[in-house]
């Protein structure tokens, strides 16, 4: 404990050890898939939660969904039969229970609507996503053009979700399906609207050279019709199988409190390791392509949805990219989700038509705290293998610190200036947010000479 607490009397030493750099806002996103299905984004309760996340980028309209997504057609303008003919698996039950969902609740007009409302709110930026399968090439033009008329500024938009898996590989769809549909559908783009990037899905690494991802990478990495390639990240800590960034079918490792602390170890391999291996592997792929990361989060389950392990890798997430050299290509990205019905995936879940808010809504809520100020400049630190800090600064000026401590021990740093410490922290790793005993979130006045850093915690002083 002593020791512990002595290495970490440095933690304000950073300034001319590390350097500085201006991150990226495009990196605090926000995919809206089924959010205009299940809520009404208009309401005043709804726009005050938004409020408090201030987003940057919201992503319009999801991946599965976008993909067979119709413009001006009811609600996100499904096809049944289109559905059924491309795309094998869970989806087309899903996609049966969201238009279901949207007659029952009579919504009639396109979600686009819902969602210029909501991005002009938020004063936030757009990524599209193109429905590259079945939608006319006029009509994909016709979105951006509506978008781009309210006034919202258009990142770029993404050609197609997630195309590269085997429930549309069992469909027929192949690579050279892919690169003509995408390539039209880019250079039309580009035609129209000059200054809109577009991006291209690159499947899922692997090195064997015979398998269907490894021909699919290979083949776009020679072409050029494209500004950026689209990856999709959930970082798998349960053992079992998975699909799609959900937990299928999951294996029992133990009681909670020791499962717990595998699944933390294997949270920091894949920052410390994997994680960096598999961008610097797409790197080298693509020669260096600009990386939009347009769905991320923890693999949820029903082991570590809503648990304070997924806010705090959450918010370790955010801070790693906009601080590591390792990330450097990613720039932008959207997590996974806004609002839905899944329990552990979105920031809110509707259920028995009543809104839960879970356990990452507290540390985004804390992180809009540097995202949508002015760009400061930010340095990273590794105190020990389980304790993070990040340093902000303005013009050379220390402004604020945020700490992230997956350690069981408490420790403290000094005061010097700062006056206010936003913490985020339970007992457990397994503790889930809930109406009656919810993760702590707690903003105080500094008023001792040293800082507490509480163990499993996220830590703001300013």
């Amino acid at each position: 404990m002593i020791r512990f607490w002595l290495l970490c009397l440095n933690i304000l030493f950073v300034n001319s050890l590390y350097t500085q750099e201006t991150y990226n806002q495009n990196i605090f996103g926000f995919a809206t898939s089924n959010t205009f299905t299940f809520f009404d984004t208009r309401s005043d309760d709804f726009k005050e939660k938004i409020k408090i996340i201030s987003p940057q980028i919201l992503r319009f309209p999801g991946g599965a969904v976008g993909n067979f997504y119709h413009f001006n057609k009811p609600a996100y303008g499904m096809k049944i039969k289109e559905i059924d003919s491309l795309i094998a698996g869970k989806f087309p039950k899903r996609a049966r229970g969201l238009i279901s969902y949207s007659k029952k609740k009579r919504h009639t007009n396109n979600y686009i609507d819902d969602f210029i409302a909501l991005a002009k709110f938020s004063n936030s930026r757009t990524v599209l996503v193109a429905n590259v399968l079945t939608e006319k090439t006029e009509d994909i033009l016709s979105m951006i053009q509506k978008i781009k008329d309210s006034g919202i500024e258009i990142i770029g938009v993404e050609l197609g979700s997630e195309l590269s898996n085997k429930s549309y590989f069992d469909k027929g769809f192949l690579i050279d399906d892919y690169i003509k549909k995408s390539e039209l559908i880019s250079n039309a783009i580009k035609k129209s609207f000059p200054k809109i990037l577009t991006a291209v899905v690159a499947a899922p690494l692997l090195e064997d050279e015979n398998h269907r991802h490894y021909v699919w990478n290979k083949k776009l990495s020679l072409l050029s019709f494209y500004d950026a390639i689209i990856v999709h990240s959930y970082a798998k800590v349960v053992k079992g199988k998975d699909q799609y960034g959900q937990m299928i079918l999951e294996e029992d490792e133990g009681d909670k409190e020791p499962s717990f602390f595998i699944y933390k170890k294997r949270l920091l391999d894949f920052f410390n390791d994997s994680y960096p291996k598999e961008i610097k592997n797409y790197n080298a792929i693509f020669d260096d392509t600009p990386i939009w990361i347009t769905e991320w989060n923890l693999q949820y389950s029903k082991k570590t949805g809503n648990t304070l392990l997924q806010g705090l890798f959450v918010a370790n997430y955010f801070l790693e990219l906009i601080s590591s050299s390792d990330y450097k290509s990613i720039e932008l990205t959207t997590f996974h989700n806004l609002a839905g019905r899944d329990f552990g995936g979105s920031i809110f879940q509707m259920k028995n038509n009543k809104t839960y808010i879970q356990s990452t809504f507290y540390p985004i809520k804390l992180l809009s705290n540097i995202f949508s100020n002015d760009k400061l400049e930010v340095s990273s630190k590794k105190l020990t293998d389980e304790v993070f800090q990040y340093s902000f600064f303005k013009s050379g000026e220390l402004k604020k610190i945020i700490v992230i401590n997956w350690n069981d021990n408490e420790f403290f740093i000094d005061k010097n200036s700062f006056q206010k410490k936003t913490e985020y922290y339970s007992k457990y790793l397994f503790d889930l947010n809930s109406e009656n005993e919810g993760l702590n979130y707690k903003t105080s006045n500094i008023e001792t000479e040293r800082i507490l850093i509480k163990p499993y915690s996220l830590t703001l002083v300013e």
